[in-house]
């Protein structure tokens, strides 16, 4: 058992230390986002296999990728991320922290309920589904949102009001989190006839953010929790639907 797991970390090193090093040479994270999603990558290869890690990589770009679509714009509206976009440890761990722990239980699962092993897997996707959705609905809809609205009451709010929602965020949320369910199904990670799952869960468990987000009072909770606690929702909501096609 130890030299497999050995031999898959050193395999996963290969591969995602220069990915890392890249993304810290771009500056597109800090030194604790290059530590933090190193080892976080090495666990997630570890448990979920190449292809799982490659959800990663592909949840990572597309994020980066929105966040970094008309930053000026955003950064003279006062809306922009922190640190020119950079993502920190504390950014890697709200975002991957529970995708890591649903990748490391996917060998048990294949081992000891192989039934399991789809919605399992559905669920990982789910999760870094429901990341980029929240990302993406965030950095586009405060780049092309028009009117946006409390997702409680929709009364009309300044872009970036805690609960605020527009259709253009969460039309771009939808459609990256559709992107990634190509993705893990080009690479035979999911079927085919699941693709549309990812998706559906990351804009329920988006909107289960923007809802914590307006009922919540102000500073209720860090923006790191909300962004846990929504992989969470969407990781369930994928679980859940996946016995639609097991």
């Amino acid at each position: 058992m130890w030299p497999t797991i050995v031999d898959n970390l050193l395999m996963s090193l290969w591969l995602h230390l220069p990915f890392a090093l890249a993304a810290w040479g771009l500056r597109l994270v800090s030194f604790s986002g290059f530590l933090g999603g190193l080892l976080l990558g090495e666990l997630i290869f570890l448990g979920a296999g190449w292809r799982g890690w490659l959800i990663l990589v592909g949840f990572f770009t597309l994020a980066v990728g929105a966040t970094k679509l008309g930053y000026q714009k955003k950064a003279e509206r006062e809306l922009a991320q922190e640190e020119g976009g950079r993502r920190g440890a504390r950014h890697a761990l709200a975002n991957s922290a529970w995708a890591v722990l649903l990748a490391l239980g996917l060998p048990f699962v294949a081992a000891w309920w192989p039934a399991g092993l789809l919605p399992l897997t559905l669920a990982y996707v789910g999760a870094f589904a429901t990341a980029v959705s929240d990302t993406g609905s965030s950095e586009l809809g405060q780049l092309y949102g028009r009117d946006p609205v409390l997702i409680t009451t929709f009364r009309r709010v300044p872009p970036g009001t805690a609960g605020a929602v527009s259709w253009q965020g969460t039309l771009g949320g939808l459609a990256l989190a559709a992107l990634l369910g190509l993705l893990a199904a080009s690479v035979g990670l999911i079927p085919w006839s699941a693709v549309w799952i990812p998706p559906l869960a990351g804009l329920l468990g988006s909107s289960f953010e923007s809802y914590l987000g307006a009922w919540l009072p102000a500073g209720g909770l860090s923006n790191e929790v909300e962004n846990f606690l929504n992989t969470v929702v969407g990781s369930l909501a994928a679980f859940g639907l996946s016995w639609l096609v097991v």
